[in-house]
């Protein structure tokens, strides 16, 4: 039974609808595979409400109710990699290998530790993520993943849940 590890680019997505809202929608309802997330993507995620709230596209009353709303999921539901000195350090020669911003960086590096740390333990990672380059990047490391954009997610869902 995989771990499901949410990058930013995909978790915004159970909080606002836009294109991949459904799966992400299922794979909440998959209520005994674990979740996993970065501690750095709760703070992007603040970070993308914060600016559709600046930009005037969400009231402070719909903001504290996402805001809330994740972290009781967050803290409910997910494991949380921290970032610390060792992860920034592994992250450093990915964005060698792959040129990929430094958050994408980050997100890559907690995806291999978790990986790592799961297989030890005869489990399986499974990166939801949106961001097509992070996802060639995964790819390249090995890692599955999930795009909710793309259209062969929910057939790559149900594969990993058989």
């Amino acid at each position: 039974m995989p771990t499901f590890y949410f990058d930013t680019s995909a978790i915004v997505k159970r909080y606002r609808k836009e294109v991949g809202s459904e799966v992400l929608d299922r794979i909440f309802e998959l209520e005994e595979y674990g979740f996993a997330a970065s501690f750095w993507t709760i703070l992007e995620f603040i970070v993308a409400f914060s600016a559709r709230m600046k930009r005037k596209e969400l009231f402070r009353e719909a903001f504290n109710m996402v805001v809330s709303c994740f972290l009781k999921d967050v803290l409910d539901r997910f494991a949380i990699t921290s970032v610390n000195d060792e992860l920034i350090a592994s992250a450093t020669p990915l964005a060698v290998k792959h040129a990929l911003p430094s958050a994408d960086c980050i997100q890559l590096a907690s995806s291999l530790y978790l990986r790592r740390a799961l297989e030890s333990g005869g489990e399986k990672l499974v990166l939801v993520c949106s961001d097509k380059d992070l996802c060639k990047a995964a790819e390249k490391e090995g890692i599955e993943f999930i795009n909710p954009e793309g259209e062969d997610a929910l057939e790559k869902l149900s594969r990993f849940i058989v």
